[in-house]
């Protein structure tokens, strides 16, 4: 039996709104270099399909044998939602998005391997499906109204952006630095958290409302800075579930292994196009780590900002019969302060020395109660003095000293 080929050289299109193409068992459908095809209803291909043009789709596709697009390009344009159903993998050279609804790829495996463009609509992958970037491919666009919903691999090293989202909640994110041996990084965003999560103690809280997994499903890697899009936060009622002592907050990156684990902070490098309550872009402070066939949780945290040299915060006041424990007694908070080589001494408006104590932790954690450290006697309210030398974490020696108030 002779098989039917047929040879598109030319820029067609099928403009019936009800067309369908059918290419059936023993037909080869052949899209030459420069030719664009435009199939304005359904594709079904049980035949073969070589595409070194452009396929332009507007309703669904069936593909039930040979497509070779490795060197072609792939164009979504319905005005509605489409289908792909796939019975072998897929290897496409360039895909397009521009649609005004989503494109489900339902099948075990796709790959792309030049390029991918969300102009307008949203790809969804069911759980199985395996949607695969090629080392060497450059990812365009992406928004709010264009994103992928589903998991997303990404293959080679380089600058890694993936452009996420989940039921109109767009929220890319970005490897800033993949290196290693092969590697290829998973990534899956939803929103919001199925669980809780419980944030470290050098967190204020971490919110329930995103969570990326981000897991090497292949080959080795160093760490990377990440870079998180945000949006839909709300930081100035953000449920603070850590009393840390503190005066300015910001959103950070906080890891876990788990969605509803301990996450703890991998910090803010930079914080852009933000208004630091809502939306914003970070980038970590510290490099995510994934490890082999284990899945790293990201979301959106929230930590007292420290300043690169360090804070001290020294009280002006405090009282032992104070209703809150935590200004009950007098002592030193910091950030950037090694334990060694610290001391505290208060006196007292006479110049006698009350308390002296050369332990960072306990003049942090315990403090000077209003007992004299000497005669176990209470001293009366009133004006004492402190003297506070501290080593900084880079060797900086420095010295603090200044009046603060008892009240009984």
């Amino acid at each position: 039996m002779r098989k039917t080929i047929i040879y598109i050289s030319l820029i067609l299109s099928l403009t019936s709104h009800a067309q369908q193409l059918y290419v059936s068992g023993d037909a080869i459908l052949y899209v030459s270099p420069g030719a664009n095809i435009g199939v304005t209803g359904d594709l079904e291909n049980d035949g073969t399909i070589l595409n070194t043009g452009t396929i332009s789709l507007f309703g669904n596709w069936a593909v039930n044998n040979i497509f070779n697009g490795n060197e072609g390009e792939l164009v979504f344009l319905g005005g509605q939602d489409q289908m792909v159903s796939i019975s072998t993998p897929l290897l496409i050279n360039s895909l397009e998005l521009n649609q005004s609804g989503e494109v489900s790829f339902d099948m075990d495996e796709l790959t792309v391997i030049d390029d991918i463009r969300f102009t307008n609509g949203v790809i969804k992958t069911g759980a199985n499906t395996r949607f695969v970037l090629e080392s060497d491919v450059n990812v365009i666009g992406g928004s709010v109204a264009s994103y992928f919903q589903g998991k997303l691999t990404y293959k080679g090293s380089g600058i890694r952006k993936f452009p996420m989202g989940y039921e109109g909640v767009y929220a890319p994110i970005t490897m800033l630095e993949v290196f290693g041996a092969d590697p290829e990084l998973t990534v899956f965003f939803k929103t919001p958290n199925d669980e809780q999560p419980i944030p470290d103690d050098e967190l204020l809280g971490v919110s329930g409302k995103g969570v990326w997994e981000v897991e090497l499903t292949g080959g080795t890697m160093n760490g990377t800075p990440v870079q998180i899009d945000f949006s839909g936060e709300d930081l100035e009622n953000f449920d603070i579930v850590n009393n840390i002592r503190h005066r300015v907050n910001s959103p950070v990156i906080a890891v876990s292994d788990a969605p509803g684990g301990t996450y703890s902070s991998l910090g803010v490098e930079s914080l852009l196009n933000t208004d630091s309550l809502t939306r914003g872009s970070i980038i970590s402070e510290i490099d995510l780590e994934p490890q082999a066939a284990q899945s790293a949780y990201l979301a959106i945290g929230l930590a007292p900002r420290i300043d690169p040299n360090g804070l001290v915060y020294i009280p002006e006041i405090f009282s032992p019969v104070a209703t809150d424990p935590d200004n009950r007694t007098f002592r030193i908070f910091g950030e950037r302060i090694l334990r060694e080589n610290f001391s505290l001494q208060i006196f007292n408006r006479f110049g006698s020395l009350v308390y002296s104590t050369e332990s960072f932790d306990e003049a942090n954690q315990v403090g000077w109660d209003g007992i004299n450290q000497r005669t176990g006697s209470e001293e009366p309210s009133g004006l004492f003095y402190y003297q506070v030398v501290l080593t900084r974490i880079n060797g900086n020696i420095e010295e603090y000293t200044g009046p603060f108030y008892l009240q009984r």
